[in-house]
C-alpha cells in the first residue's frame, strides 16, 4: 500500500482549483474496480490516504499528464 495523499498536496499547489475532481475522472474506472470511494472532500479531509501500488501508479500518471510537470517523490 502506497500514500496518495502526498501527489494530491503536489496537484493542489501546481493545479487549478479543481484538480481533485480532474484527477477523479481520470481514475473512476480504476476506483471502481478497486471498491475506492474517493471524493475531492476525502482527499482534503484525510492525512494520509493508502491504496494500491498499481492504483498510486495510476494517481501519479494522470496528476503528471494534468499538471504538465514530473512528481518527484
Amino acid at each position: 500500500m502506497k500514500d496518495i495523499k502526498p501527489i494530491f498536496n503536489w496537484a493542489e499547489q501546481n493545479g487549478d482549483a479543481n484538480i481533485y475532481d480532474r484527477i477523479l475522472i481520470k481514475i473512476m474506472p480504476q476506483l471502481f474496480n478497486e471498491n475506492v470511494n474517493l471524493t475531492a472532500e476525502i482527499i482534503s479531509s484525510n492525512d494520509n490516504i493508502e491504496v494500491s501500488s498499481e492504483l498510486y501508479n495510476l494517481v501519479k500518471s494522470k496528476t503528471e499528464e494534468l499538471i504538465g510537470s514530473s512528481y518527484e517523490e
